[in-house]
């Protein structure tokens, strides 16, 4: 179980780990409940094939418990304190380096104009 496992195999770019981020909140909020990639598309607003892909990782990784089909209702995040702390500081880190692109933005946008 390693979330950081199922990061190594899906693409190394913003959307993809925006997408994570947005599905291990929506999980974290949901423990124990049946993991459907309609209904985690619905909620968050974001692609059906990305959240697919990102479950389909987190199967992979054995992230989510699964006991056949990741897209059926048979998977579950019930995770354990290992895992509970790598998602801690998954959202830590991702918070920090988001905040930071942030802070660069409007630094950029002090110096050149809004209007660029």
């Amino acid at each position: 179980m390693s979330l950081r496992r199922a990061l190594g195999v899906l693409p190394d770019d913003r959307e993809t780990v925006m997408t994570v981020r947005k599905v291990m909140a929506f999980l974290d909020g949901h423990k124990g409940d049946p993991v459907v990639a309609q209904r985690i598309a619905r909620v968050t607003g974001l692609p059906l094939d990305r959240i697919e892909l990102v479950v389909e990782a987190l199967v992979g990784a054995r992230v989510l418990d699964c006991d056949g089909d990741p897209g059926r209702e048979d998977c579950t995040y019930s995770p354990d304190s290992i895992l509970d702390l790598e998602v801690r500081r998954f959202f830590r880190v991702s918070d920090a380096a988001e905040s930071g692109l942030y802070r660069k933005v409007d630094r950029f946008r002090g110096r050149f104009g809004a209007g660029m």
